[in-house]
């Protein structure tokens, strides 16, 4: 599964980071944004549960996306596809279990880095 990360810097002046997937894994970079930072700590138990061992099966649906946890694979689904499938792919559930920690970790990062720099001044 191959990605990257970018941070990059609108015209405004806004600074962000983004995670870019390959086309095969492009809903990841959704879930990855639009799911698992709003909802981290829930998304992540999730995972865990699975795991663990403690649950067979979770299913998450956050703001765009839609995973099915089991211990091998998860699916991650576009639940705003109006074909009712739409775009969707499998991963290992541990390794994605883990790029969902280093992404909020990055992200983390990234905004502290930007929070602790000294204001641009023009001459």
């Amino acid at each position: 599964m191959k990605y990257r990360i970018e941070e990059y810097k609108l015209k405004n002046g806004i600074e962000d980071i983004s995670i870019i997937f390959d086309e095969k894994y492009q809903l990841l970079t959704t879930f990855m944004s639009c799911d698992v930072l709003p909802f981290e700590k829930w998304i992540k138990s999730g995972f865990d549960r699975v795991l663990s061992g403690k649950s067979e099966y979770e299913e998450v649906n956050g703001n765009v996306c839609c995973a099915e946890i089991s211990p091998k694979t998860t699916k991650v689904y576009d639940n705003l596809a109006e074909d009712a499938m739409g775009n969707w792919c499998e991963v290992d559930t541990k390794e994605l279990r883990q790029l969902i920690d280093e992404w909020c970790d990055k992200v983390q990062k990234f905004k502290m880095s930007i929070t602790t720099k000294p204001p641009h001044r023009q001459a």
